[in-house]
């Protein structure tokens, strides 16, 4: 498990851009806890980087999350 300061290091992608997709319900965390921290696991990375791919593709967000 990957925290969210984790992944944005390793991914590029800002924290504020991974909280953005956790509100849209476009990249759920595997584990959130009490205090608000947000996990990512294997899977969730994995969708991220498709993500990532649509993006660059130019894909809008709410048309990533109907193709995922």
């Amino acid at each position: 498990m990957k925290t969210v300061k984790e992944v944005s290091k390793r991914t590029g992608v800002s924290v504020r851009t991974l909280h953005h997709y956790d509100e849209i319900g476009l990249l759920k965390p595997a584990k959130v806890t009490k205090a608000g921290y947000r996990f990512y696991d294997h899977a969730a990375l994995q969708r991220l980087h498709a993500i990532l791919l649509l993006k660059e593709l130019q894909f809008p967000l709410k048309e990533i999350r109907n193709i995922l």
